[in-house]
C-alpha cells in the first residue's frame, strides 16, 4: 500500500490504468470528456469497463455523459441494422449527484486506488489530492468487493439511480444474448 498526497496524484497510477488490457473499474462523481473518450476506446477495443458516475451538471461533466452513453446505443441510421452493431464492453451508472462522493480506480488485479480525486484533468493533475493505492491481491480484491457492493446499493436503488445501462440491457437492444455479446468482446 502506498499513499500520496498533493497535486499530479494522476502521475502515481493513470497511465497504468489507461493502458489495462482486461477490466477498469472507475467511480467518480465527474469524469473529464478526454478520459470518458479513453474509456470508451478502450471498450471498444473488448476491455472491460464499469463506470459510476453523478449526473452533475457541469458543463464538462455532461459531455462526458453524452459520450458515454452515446456509446452504448446502436447508431441511428436507415443503413443500420442494429444485428451488425458491436457494442463497447461498457456498463455505466449515472447516479443523481447528491448521492455520489466515491473515487475508485481498479484495473487488471493490478491496483486499486481510493482517495479525493475525480477522473478529470484538474483532480489527476492540478488539484490538492490524496490517494491510497492498494496492490497486494488481498487488497485489491477487497477493494473489487467494495466496488461491486457500491454498484449494487447505487443502481438497484431507484431514490440514486437516474440511469443505468448493463450489458444485458445493450444484449436486448440489439437481439443477442448476453452470452453472445460476450463472446464478441473476447474476439475483439
Amino acid at each position: 500500500m502506498r499513499s500520496y498526497a498533493g497535486r499530479g496524484v494522476g502521475a502515481h497510477f493513470a497511465n497504468d490504468l489507461l493502458l489495462a488490457e482486461r477490466y477498469v473499474y472507475v467511480v467518480s462523481r465527474w469524469i473529464s470528456p478526454e478520459y470518458a473518450r479513453r474509456l470508451v476506446d478502450m471498450a471498444r477495443r473488448g476491455v472491460e469497463i464499469r463506470v459510476l458516475t453523478s449526473d452533475d451538471k457541469e458543463k464538462h461533466h455532461q459531455e462526458s455523459l453524452k459520450i458515454l452513453v452515446d456509446s452504448l446505443k446502436p447508431p441511428r441510421s436507415i443503413l443500420f441494422r442494429r444485428g451488425d452493431w458491436q457494442p463497447p464492453n461498457m456498463e455505466l451508472g449515472v447516479i443523481r449527484e447528491r448521492y455520489l462522493h466515491v473515487k475508485m480506480y481498479l484495473w487488471d488485479d493490478k491496483a486499486a486506488v481510493v482517495g479525493s480525486a475525480n477522473f478529470t484533468q484538474n483532480g489527476l493533475w492540478s488539484n490538492i489530492e490524496h490517494i491510497v493505492i492498494f496492490d497486494q491481491p488481498e487488497e485489491i480484491e477487497m477493494i473489487k468487493r467494495d466496488f461491486q457492493t457500491l454498484w449494487n446499493l447505487y443502481t438497484e436503488n431507484k431514490e440514486t439511480a437516474r440511469e443505468v445501462i448493463t450489458l444485458e440491457d445493450i444484449a436486448k437492444k440489439i437481439g443477442k444474448t448476453l452470452g453472445e455479446l460476450r463472446r464478441l468482446f473476447k474476439r475483439s
